[in-house]
């Protein structure tokens, strides 16, 4: 089975860009809301040290002014509102992680997310470009 597994790559070109794979996709706002905020910290702090020795292990630096692009590839093609995958939860592992300096407006870009289909591999695609 090809499953999807954390993964990330820097490139130091022009400009820098990162690439990082999660292999899981995040929690819709609905089904975030519902959970106890101990199950909401918990998560949160799940996603950081997966980060955090992410950005070790590939010597990822970090980004003072980013734009933040995800890409949600979901196992079916079923209609999904934008609004409901807002990337708090990712955002806040990135910038806990120290892989963004700030979640702010003044530093931060975040375009709407892409929605996509791998029927094999569901996960979370994150493009990360230095402005």
């Amino acid at each position: 089975m090809n499953v999807a597994k954390w993964d990330a790559k820097v490139d130091l070109g022009s400009s820098l860009s990162i690439w990082i794979c999660v292999p899981e996709l995040p929690p819709s706002l609905n089904e975030w809301s519902r959970k106890f905020w101990t199950e909401r910290h918990r998560m949160v702090q799940e996603m950081t040290n997966n980060l955090r020795l992410l950005a070790l292990a590939k010597k990822i630096p970090r980004v003072e002014k980013a734009q933040v692009q995800l890409v949600y590839y979901f196992r079916d093609n079923r209609r999904r509102d934008p609004d409901n995958y807002a990337p708090k939860f990712l955002l806040d592992g990135l910038r806990k992680s120290g892989i963004i300096a700030e979640d702010n407006a003044r530093v931060l870009r975040l375009p709407q997310p892409e929605f996509r289909l791998d029927r094999t591999r569901p996960r979370t695609e994150v493009w990360i470009t230095e402005w």
